[in-house]
């Protein structure tokens, strides 16, 4: 059987910004693929996820006003990037459609189009991957094929990467091929690949680039990603479920493998992150540097580091990270600034024994992790690196900063600037009773201010949290 299984016009019986749709289509024997098409109208953002009679997640899409369309084939070699090829199923497909709109649209008005095709090998459709990351004889949302533990470097070093990027398949201006490109431009050794609401379930080919697959979860009351999971978020949750707490909460929480969660720019205008009853133990990583070159990105900056002061005083040792979150083409910038966003800007390194996935996340775990725009900076008591607790509690901590350019830094030690520095060496001596909990880090500025990078603490001690959810962070924020 071939011929159109769905055609249908999206409207809604209510004004509204936001509409949620499901769609139910009847497959037959013998199908070999599914080829569904979807349009939305102008300034609709749309992510459109596809299930078998199984509730297995076999397709997504995300939309940004245009058209998009995805190929489901039995056939690895002949599925679309972003579906996961087998079987066919005989039954019931469901096609879930989640629509957001930043302006009302009127009751009767259109949202979009919807069409499903069976056995349709459709001409002009993406070009197919080589690297699949699912397995065509199980036709379930699982990375069993991605290989965590494969080395891609065995020198013992210090790694640098880039933990949010974004491509040509959701609002990204860049392919994955000018990706990975532009990784190696920027001297990157991995790169995290975190298109939003979509897991990536393949790979164009296999490079000497560490790609590791990602999602960025995107709701109107904020964004997290997802580093390193084995399955999607929407495998057994709806998209519509990351709209309220509760629904965002079981998102967070389901399993995901050897994977890391990340709040993203919690504090960035438009989209902060609102979530008052997320648990902190949840959450793995904060975003402390979102693109720098982003105009409203320079105040968020500030109010994360004091975020992440409220956390890191509470005894909580959370890694801070940054991301690029790049979306532009590097010779493009952002209104209002006069800066390119690059990918790799900034670089995150991360401390590992051999270059893997699996070591790369070990790593970000036990704050292994410095931060920068520019050159390395060097952190340590002559003992431990960043992230770990120093077997000192008398000594002197000691950075240096791999650069020419005019910068200063700032030393500060639970949560205040004890001193300011400006070169690009400096030490600082330390004293502390062996009964107390102590953490010290640095961050460097540029001569405006703007943050250049910051190393992760040094702890000296420990201290049992009484935090627990955001709500609490926000409470104890500067007002």
């Amino acid at each position: 059987m071939s011929g159109i299984l769905l055609s249908e016009q999206v409207k809604s019986e209510k004004t509204g910004t936001y509409l949620d749709r499901d769609y139910v289509i009847n497959v037959q024997n013998e199908i070999e693929s599914l080829y569904i098409d979807v349009h939305v109208s102008k300034g609709v953002w749309a992510t459109c996820m596809i299930y078998d009679p199984n509730n297995y997640l076999r397709g997504q899409l995300l939309l940004t006003g245009d058209a998009r369309s995805i190929l489901i084939h039995k056939q690895a070699h002949k599925s679309n990037p972003y579906t996961v090829p087998g079987e066919i199923y005989e039954g019931e497909w469901r096609i879930n459609v989640s629509f957001l709109c930043n302006e009302n649209i009127e009751a009767g008005g259109i949202w979009g189009e919807c069409a499903v095709y069976a056995n349709e090998l459709v001409p002009g459709t993406v070009k197919l991957d080589k690297w699949n990351w699912t397995d065509e004889k199980k036709s379930s949302f699982q990375l069993t094929l991605y290989q965590s533990e494969e080395v891609y470097q065995h020198e013992k070093r210090w790694y640098k990467g880039d933990f949010h990027t974004h491509t040509t398949f959701t609002d990204g201006e860049m392919s994955r091929e000018e990706n990975v490109e532009m990784a190696k431009k920027q001297q990157l050794d991995f790169f995290v690949a975190t298109d939003h609401n979509i897991v990536p379930t393949s790979w164009y080919d296999k490079t000497d680039m560490l790609v590791i697959p990602g999602t960025e979860v995107t709701s109107p009351l904020g964004h997290f990603n997802i580093i390193n999971p084995n399955t999607s978020p929407f495998a057994k949750c709806k998209v519509s479920d990351m709209y309220e707490e509760k629904g965002t909460n079981k998102i967070i929480n389901q399993n995901y493998g050897d994977a890391l969660v990340s709040i993203n720019h919690p504090f960035l205008k438009g989209c902060p992150w609102i979530y008052e009853e997320t648990v902190i133990e949840h959450i793995d990583t904060l975003e402390i540097i979102n693109d720098p070159t982003y105009p409203d990105n320079r105040v968020a900056t500030e109010k994360a580091l004091i975020a992440w002061n409220v956390l890191l005083n509470d005894g909580h040792q959370i890694t801070g990270i940054g991301g690029s979150d790049s979306h532009l083409r590097p010779t493009d910038t952002y209104e209002g600034s006069t800066e390119p966003s690059l990918m790799g800007d900034p670089g995150t390194y991360v401390y590992c024994a051999q270059l893997s996935t699996k070591q790369l996340m070990d790593s970000v775990r036990k704050g292994n992790v410095i931060v920068s725009r520019g050159g390395f900076i060097h952190f340590t008591d002559g003992h431990c690196l960043p992230g770990e607790e120093s077997v000192l509690f008398k000594g002197i901590l000691s950075v240096e900063v791999e650069t020419e350019d005019a910068i200063y830094i700032e030393w500060i030690v639970d949560g205040e600037i004890k001193k300011r520095a400006y070169t690009n060496v400096h030490t600082y001596p330390f004293h502390f009773s062996e009964t107390e909990y102590h953490w010290i880090r640095v961050d460097i500025r540029n001569t405006d201010g703007t943050l250049y990078g910051f190393s992760n603490p040094i702890y000296f001690g420990k201290k049992e949290p009484k935090i627990h959810k955001w709500k609490e962070v926000l409470e104890k924020m500067p007002k």
